[in-house]
């Protein structure tokens, strides 16, 4: 009989273990905080010289083109993956 603490776990913990994940981790936050960032100085920027829109107009449109092609790629995946939704109510639609 082995000790609980012979039991090899496959968990590597430090930095320089997990340097992939945690330079994919960097990686995406670098990304999003880019996206954000365009969102709140480019965009509205572009909407008001090329359509003529405010910035909320410009902001409202991209908020609400963000969530249709959210709301029209999240159930698919979803489905296939086999998961439940873990927000409850908020997301009961997307978890049947």
């Amino acid at each position: 009989m082995t000790s609980p603490d012979a039991v090899d776990t496959g968990v590597r913990l430090g930095l320089k273990e997990n340097l992939a994940q945690l330079s994919l981790l960097v990686g995406v936050n670098a990304l999003v905080g880019g996206v954000i960032g365009q969102e709140r100085t480019v965009l509205p920027l572009f909407a008001d010289q090329a359509f003529g829109l405010t910035a909320f107009t410009g902001a409202l449109t991209f908020i609400a083109a963000f969530g249709a092609v959210k709301a029209a790629t999240k159930p698919p995946f979803t489905f296939r993956s086999g998961k439940t939704s873990t927000m409850g109510s908020a997301t009961a639609g997307y978890s049947r």
